[in-house]
């Protein structure tokens, strides 16, 4: 198992603010089953989760929205590999058919899934996998061979995609001590995603809740989860799915005990982040809340909206890079919820969202270095694109903000401007996924539309006076908005002055402020890309500081200073509907060794980076996974010294 030689200073020093009950700088934690790779054709399984991850959302009636299109995996799938005269031993699911060059082979089958195929003369081995119901089950093989290709439609291969069976999906478990509060109301202690087993004579009545009052809730219109219970023996109930809470209250007519199994995605804390003790507990909560968010994709949240979603991953995507570097979650991600394009709706069902599909694309490379996953979706990223560019020349070059959802943030502010700065990433994002792939056509096109884009931007949305970009294109009377300012830092469209003047203009104008942790971590990141560092660390301690003295255990989906209890915990015009442990808000992770240390990659999966000399923090120490390697960072009295280490 992968491991530190060694505990860092920076694991060492933060260890006092550790939530996790399953954390561990060590090994995988907890430990993965041992579960053999099954072989699928690209994006099959992932979506075979996708759809078996919103049936469980049904199932629970979380209260979730959730528009696109979703790719519905294939009933019949094609397997094929050459192959050398033998025997070939192989676990199948689905009735499977295999010839050989054309001539048909005939298969044995054994008990289960297995499956043995014997070949006399070299050739190309093609296997027909089929079941009755791709809702149920998906073809797949298991085999030990390398260089299979699969396919759905048996005409258009793509090297078959690895990951683990279909049926073991549920991350493991470890039992978590409920503390009694008295009257049968119990404390997790912290935010967890768990099980729950009840022993009574009679059936119990279950309440969860993120929080006391959500608890305490007895109206079955304002529960956010069910907490139907499923019986499993004489005496015994148990919660059918995992429920989010920290909270749990049992009523019963007879005795009862509670037993708590929560669950884990196995993880590693390869990173770590000490300064002082409000922001260890800030990188510590961070990275304890996307940790429970991280299974099987980046979710957004565990009690809702417990789905993936793009401009979410855009957040904790880049958390995960700098506390577990794990790329499978991310990559389950991408492929799930590209698969469908965009000829009917935007990803998401969101426009913004199709932008943040080739910006997350483009930072998993960053962080991750995953070619071979880019060289099959390339193909799904290109058909994307040229969706996009069509439906923006269709609108005299800008993306329409109206017709199609954009979100942008939970505020109200007109968001055109806003759109655009998303647009011109996204171009400049597919332009560098291009070049990875050697694509000049494709890059050529990008950097022109973006270089016409950030001109007409910078004569119809540009305020000379003022230095800033306004609200809505041509309408210098739009107003200006946090929003299209700190994106146009982000984006690659304010030059390094400009930056630096909207950086201080952030600081310090009285402009509306942002909805959502989401968009305030990319504000912190412009601030601190336009010099303004400490007033992003400052607004870091405003806003999960401000989360922390509400008694945050993980981070919420929203926060805003000075909301009452009741305030805090209402969302979408629900007494209970904002969720307290919500990925978007797990950006410390990544801006806190940001920020205070400027390291990030400067070329795919850290094969070269960035730290700064100067730390904005005087006392400061990280460890940042880098791919192979393990970067130590450590400032004394502002001086930033920065070693490595081998990874293994």
């Amino acid at each position: 198992m992968s491991s530190h030689t060694a505990p860092t200073p920076a694991h060492e020093r933060s260890q006092a603010e550790v939530i996790d009950p399953a954390y561990s700088t060590t090994c995988l934690s907890p430990p993965q089953s041992r579960s053999e790779t099954w072989l699928y054709p690209r994006a099959e399984f992932e979506c075979f989760l996708l759809a078996r991850l919103r049936r469980d959302v049904d199932s629970l009636k979380l209260k979730v929205g959730y528009p696109g299109v979703f790719h519905v995996p294939a009933a019949t799938a094609y397997f094929r590999i050459f192959l050398q005269p033998g025997v070939l031993d192989l676990n199948v699911v689905g009735d499977l058919s295999a010839s050989l060059d054309g001539h048909p082979l005939d298969v044995l089958l054994g008990d289960g899934r297995e499956a043995t195929l014997m070949t006399g003369d070299e050739g190309t081995l093609l296997l027909k996998v089929a079941v009755e119901d791709p809702a149920v089950a998906i073809p797949s093989i298991q085999c030990a061979l390398d260089g299979w290709e699969a396919s759905t439609d048996g005409i258009h291969y793509t090297p078959a995609t690895r990951d683990r069976a279909q049926f073991a999906m549920e991350p493991p478990a470890i039992d978590v001590p409920l503390h009694p509060l008295g009257g049968g109301r119990y404390d997790a202690g912290r935010e967890i995603l768990a099980h729950l087993d009840i022993a009574s004579e009679t059936a119990p009545r279950l309440r969860v809740g993120e929080s006391i009052a959500e608890m305490e809730n007895r109206d079955p219109a304002h529960a956010e989860q069910t907490t139907a219970l499923a019986q499993t023996a004489l005496g015994r109930w148990r919660t059918p799915l995992p429920l989010a809470f920290r909270y749990a209250a049992v009523e019963s007519d007879a005795p009862a005990s509670i037993a708590c199994q929560a669950l884990f995605a196995p993880a590693q804390y390869r990173g770590a982040f000490h300064a002082d003790p409000e922001l260890d507990r800030i990188w510590m909560r961070a990275a304890y809340t996307l940790r429970l968010c991280m299974h099987p994709f980046m979710l957004d949240g565990i009690k809702r909206d417990r789905l993936p979603w793009l401009g979410d991953l855009a957040i904790s995507l880049m958390a995960n890079a700098y506390a577990f570097a794990d790329p499978l979650p991310v990559r389950r991600t991408l492929a799930a919820l590209g698969r469908s394009g965009i000829k009917e709706k935007h990803l998401n069902g969101i426009v913004d969202y199709t932008l943040w599909y080739f910006i997350c694309h483009d930072q998993h490379q960053r962080f991750f270095a995953d070619r071979p996953f880019l060289e099959a979706q390339y193909p799904e990223i290109r058909d994307i694109l040229d969706d996009v560019l069509r439906i923006a020349d269709a609108h005299g070059g800008l993306l329409p903000d109206q017709g199609d959802w954009c979100f942008i943030d939970w505020s109200e502010l007109p968001k055109a401007t806003a759109l655009q700065m998303l647009y011109h990433w996204a171009l400049v994002s597919a332009a560098r996924l291009a070049d990875r792939m050697h694509d000049v056509a494709t890059s050529t096109r990008c950097h022109a539309v973006a270089d016409t884009l950030r001109d007409r931007l910078a004569d119809t949305a540009f305020d000379d006076d003022a230095g800033l970009f306004y609200a809505i294109p041509g309408r210098p009377d739009s107003g200006f908005f946090r929003h299209p300012n700190f994106l146009a830092v982000l984006a690659e469209i304010a030059p390094d002055d400009l930056s630096t003047h909207i950086a201080d203009e952030l600081a310090t104008r009285g402009m509306p402020p942002v909805g959502t942790p989401y968009m305030a971590a990319l504000e912190c990141l412009a601030l601190h890309r336009g010099g303004r560092s400490a007033d992003a660390i400052a607004e870091i301690r405003r806003i999960w500081g401000g989360m922390l003295k509400r008694e945050a255990t993980t981070f919420f989906e929203a926060y805003r200073e000075g909301e009452t209890e009741a305030e805090t915990l209402a969302f979408y015009g629900r007494p209970y509907g904002r969720s307290l442990c919500h990925a978007w808000s797990s950006a410390p992770v990544a801006l806190l060794p940001m920020i205070a240390f400027g390291c990030e990659p400067a070329a795919d999966g850290w094969a070269s980076h960035n730290a700064a000399k100067i730390s904005v923090l005087g006392e400061a120490c990280a460890t940042i996974p880098a791919g192979d390697k393990t970067l130590i960072l450590e400032s004394r009295s502002g001086q930033v010294n920065c070693a490595q280490s081998d990874f293994r």
